[in-house]
């Protein structure tokens, strides 16, 4: 069995959904693996020399035999227009997304098919994901500004870039709050993996944090939340049922900045109904009425591309040793199916 491991198509992104030591551990187990040269990947080339693997030019995968699978981490680019291998990255396109049929299509025309990250599932639970880094990222993010703005010092409301290491952010939060006085942060969905990363980050950067999860909110007490000086939300809704704050609560009580790791402005049943687009890594904060700003990064992740993929990698390499035969591989054959399906319909 053959993977290559394509170079991302996006220029910003860093990440990587095998680290080197686990094509390693691939490799022992008896799959080939190419890599295609980047200079964007967290990890260097050597790296993956240096691991056994056969690095070989940006781009080849459109070269490369129909039996050959091609994983990645994010959107392929435009061209080719026929797609004839089994592919693995997120796709995006299985929600009626802007041009999801034209993707399809593609798959079609060359006769190959999607194994999409996110749909990589056993008893319906993804088998790999970075929340754990989104969450972490989009508090670190938000206390970073507030604590800044409060000393009188500039903070990341410039513009923002992938860090080499958490360990940059970590220096930033500590000094800052070593200067600062206390500050409380609430944090909702505290029980998930986004949640468990933003109160790690929060308390690294000395807020008291408050955390909420489904207990905490089925009754929502607003008055209690807007007593905090700052809010991270976790929660991902598919359904009517939980707003969090509405544009007339803005400005109330202490809650001054707002950082919405789920990132779900165009959805009907978004949490945060205040905002209506995600920020820009060159803008990362919006100013909203009452005062109140707001950081909505949709690829959090990508700004902490080492532990980012460490841990992704890690996750999903039980997977990929179980390729292509696993229940999680089924399960995104399926996924794949039922898109077709719909497309065609």
């Amino acid at each position: 069995m053959k993977f290559i491991l394509r170079s991302e198509a996006r220029p910003t992104e860093r990440r990587t959904p095998l680290t080197p030591k686990n094509a390693k551990a691939l490799m022992a187990a008896g799959f080939t693996i190419d890599v295609e040269c980047s200079a964007n990947r967290i990890f260097p080339d050597q790296a993956y020399a240096e691991a056994g693997c056969t690095i070989i030019p940006a781009g080849s995968w459109t070269q490369a035999p129909a039996e050959t699978t091609i994983l990645g981490l994010k959107e392929l680019p435009e061209m080719p227009e026929s797609l004839p291998n089994p592919f693995i990255h997120f796709a995006h396109i299985y929600k009626a997304q802007n041009g999801w049929k034209d993707e399809i299509a593609r798959f079609r025309r060359g006769g190959g098919w999607l194994y999409d990250i996110e749909y990589l599932t056993v008893n319906n639970r993804r088998v790999a994901a970075f929340g754990y880094w989104a969450g972490w990222m989009g508090a670190a993010l938000a206390a970073w500004r507030q604590l800044a703005s409060g000393l009188g010092e500039a903070g990341p409301e410039a513009g923002v870039s992938s860090f080499e290491s958490r360990a940059e952010v970590e220096t930033i939060l500590q000094k800052l709050a070593a200067n600062s006085p206390e500050k409380t942060a609430v944090v909702i969905g505290a029980k998930g993996r986004s949640g468990s990363g933003a109160v790690e980050a929060l308390k690294l950067a000395g807020y008291a944090v408050t955390e909420w999860d489904i207990e905490e909110t089925r009754n929502l007490d607003r008055e209690a939340l807007l007593s905090h000086d700052l809010l991270v939300n976790c929660v991902l809704m598919t359904g009517p049922g939980l707003v969090l704050l509405r544009p007339e609560d803005l400005g109330a009580g202490k809650l001054r900045m707002i950082s919405d790791v789920s990132c779900d402005p165009f959805s009907d049943f978004n949490p945060l109904p205040i905002y209506s687009a995600p920020s820009p890594w060159e803008a990362p904060f919006e100013t909203l009425a009452g005062g109140v700003e707001i950081t909505s990064i949709d690829n959090l992740p990508s700004l902490l591309p080492l532990e980012a993929s460490t841990d992704f990698s890690d996750q999903l390499l039980p997977t990929l040793l179980a390729y292509p035969d696993g229940a999680a591989w089924l399960a995104a054959r399926e996924s794949f199916e039922a898109a077709v399906k719909r497309a065609d319909g």
